[in-house]
């Protein structure tokens, strides 16, 4: 069936719902078969000005992404393709995600909905947080778990390392002790991409977790996992231990 949606280009009206009426065409359509041989899909996550653009710039080693200290340079998803270990890295650079409630105009409306179709899409992860904020703000803690919904591994990179020093720094560590609880299960990497400041350690790191990420179990492995985790730590339910079996 055919669909007319009105638009105006000049004033970006109507661009939402045409967006909308793209994807729900494409929900009908079967999903393409994975290819084991494409590249491993990056995606740089995060508020505006947290540093993806300069980031993406370093890890494809010339200016790919405009810089700017002014929010909002990125308005569309960008993306570029790098080698690492002789094997294809797809990067791609997002539009900053601000809270829900924050967001009005419709044009950054569609530059989220890019950002989160680039995640939808990806392998891994780099949410880009600034370390100079001192703290995990509850728009990133949001997205990590919505990474983590989406089932996409995920590194953590705290950016600006260079404004965090003495007692500031410490202050930092103390604020994020209340979310050891998620930070001990996901990669996390200090950085500045002003200084450059372990970019280097980035990709491989990359590597490390992608090769983890696509990793696949059949039932006997699986189930040999799950039976040693419980021997390590028993789980109760109502006094009763949990136990499994194949059936």
């Amino acid at each position: 069936m055919d669909m007319v949606v009105s638009i105006s280009a000049q004033h970006g009206t109507g661009v939402i719902e045409l967006l909308d009426a793209l994807v729900a065409h494409m929900a009908q359509k079967p999903a393409p078969v994975e290819d084991e041989d494409r590249p491993c899909r990056v995606v740089l996550l995060g508020k505006p000005n947290v540093g993806k653009s300069s980031l993406m710039n370093h890890l494809v080693k010339f200016e790919r992404s405009i810089v700017s200290p002014e929010p909002g340079t990125t308005r569309e998803s960008i993306s570029e393709t790098i080698q690492f270990y002789k094997a294809d890295i797809q990067l791609t650079d997002t539009a900053g995600i601000r809270r829900k409630r924050t967001v009005s105009d419709p044009l950054e409306t569609l530059m989220v909905k890019s950002s989160f179709r680039a995640v939808e899409n990806a392998d891994v992860i780099l949410l880009l947080i600034d370390a100079a904020s001192g703290t995990l703000a509850d728009q990133e803690l949001k997205l990590a778990f919505y990474i983590l919904e989406k089932f996409k591994a995920l590194i953590i990179l705290f950016n600006k390392q260079d404004l965090v020093a003495g007692f500031a720094k410490e202050d930092m560590e103390r604020k994020l002790d209340e979310y050891k609880h998620l930070m001990k299960k996901i990669p996390v990497l200090s950085i500045s991409c002003k200084t450059g400041k372990d970019i280097g350690r980035i990709m491989p790191l990359v590597h490390e977790v992608y090769e983890r990420y696509k990793q696949r179990f059949d039932d006997d492995e699986l189930s040999m996992l799950i039976k040693e985790a419980l021997q390590r730590k028993p789980l109760y339910h109502n006094g009763n231990m949990l136990i499994v079996r194949r059936v």
